[in-house]
């Protein structure tokens, strides 16, 4: 609280100690209670106690409650947005999930700061884990990353922070330790993403497609004691589309890349195999390729009442030679909502949906979940 009673502080601050600069701030703010039933079949995986699923209750503030404020300027805006995870055990943290600066130069603009990613498709409202809306499920999702970005028009290019959290701590999967922390990891280039897109009154479309690499110098070779130097590239490339009809809508998405989970353009767990290139203890990469897809539609009956579904589809496909299977792992996720506007600014959002997991790579069941409930 003292930290979040001096950063308001600071602001108020600047905005009274330049006068001459006419600044308009627009604060806003939400706070998201998630409250589901939540069922877990493990597949052939089992609980610490030996169960073969889990079932509770989620009652939780979600972690992307959020305080912010978007900031103008003449030819600057900008924006931050802090992330609020206090879980009612005691305050946790706050988190900066937003913090960038826009410059409009005329032809075109720059972006400097944190902000969601040029490859990232936003086309589902699904609420269940925290706003998942089919991230890595269906749809490829970049997160929020720091960058550098400029766009003309309708195309966009961001160079980003790159996505080297899997070397950089000893590698386990499955089981496997595989000590890529022993090499050295060397960047040469940032993370490339780019997006075209246009909107018009009842139809839009996008293009996104991204790419990053770097070398793991000096990794000690499990065949032989040599060392090597080992390339982890990872590149994507996706489209979406949209149509309106009166009240209702259809969106799609579709996207396919190798090595998505390397680059962060994805969200790991249970939900899917990750879609991480895999180190063959020697000197080179276990390459998997990722294929999504997502299917949307929605209509709005009043400003009251809404409802909406959606399905999406993933395929995580291993080299033959992945050392933990060489399976296809695929996964299907699809949910049915309605929305409910209790007054201005108050939602409650009534939601049922099921993850399928089918395989994992090493053709053992994987886990599916159902869940019931509502974000509040």
């Amino acid at each position: 609280m003292k930290k979040l009673t001096i950063l308001i502080a600071a602001i108020a601050l600047v905005c009274f100690s330049v006068p001459a600069m006419a600044v308009d701030w627009n604060f806003y703010g939400s706070a998201r209670m998630a409250t589901f039933y939540v069922s877990d079949d493990l597949g052939d995986g089992e609980t610490a106690s030996g169960d073969d699923g889990d079932t509770g209750v989620q009652w939780d503030l979600q972690g992307n409650s959020r305080l912010g404020a978007n900031v103008k300027a003449e030819n600057i805006k900008g924006q931050f947005e802090l992330g609020l995870k206090g879980n009612g055990q005691g305050d946790v943290d706050v988190g900066t999930r937003r913090i960038y600066g826009v410059w409009n130069f005329g032809p075109g603009w720059m972006k400097v700061g944190k902000d969601y990613t040029p490859v990232s498709q936003f086309i589902s409202g699904q609420v269940f884990d925290a706003d998942l809306g089919l991230l890595g499920v269906g749809t490829q999702y970049g997160n929020r990353v720091g960058q550098i970005a400029f766009g003309f028009g309708g195309f966009e290019i961001a160079l980003m922070t790159v996505d080297t959290r899997n070397v950089e701590a000893e590698f386990v999967v499955g089981g496997l330790t595989f000590n890529f922390s022993d090499g050295d990891v060397d960047k040469y280039l940032p993370k490339i993403e780019a997006s075209w897109g246009m909107s018009f009154d009842a139809f839009s479309f996008g293009l996104q497609g991204g790419y990053q690499t770097y070398t793991v110098e000096d990794v000690e070779s499990l065949d032989d004691g040599d060392t090597n130097d080992v390339d982890v590239t990872s590149w994507t490339i996706g489209g979406d589309a949209g149509f309106n009809f009166g009240p209702g809508y259809v969106k799609a998405s579709v996207s396919y890349g190798q090595n998505i989970g390397n680059a962060g353009w994805g969200i790991p767990g249970n939900r899917n195999a990750g879609g991480f290139g895999l180190w063959d203890g020697d000197d080179d990469l276990n390459d998997v390729d990722t294929l999504m897809g997502a299917l949307v539609g929605g209509m709005k009956v009043s400003d009251m009442l809404s409802f909406e579904g959606g399905i999406g589809y993933r395929a995580d496909d291993p080299d033959s030679d992945y050392a933990l299977g060489d399976e296809k792992a695929t996964s299907i996720n699809w949910y049915v909502q309605s929305v409910i506007a209790l007054a201005p600014g108050v939602y409650v959002i009534p939601e049922v949906g099921m993850f399928i997991g089918d395989k994992n790579y090493d053709d053992s069941d994987a886990t599916s979940t159902f869940y019931l409930g509502g974000k509040w």
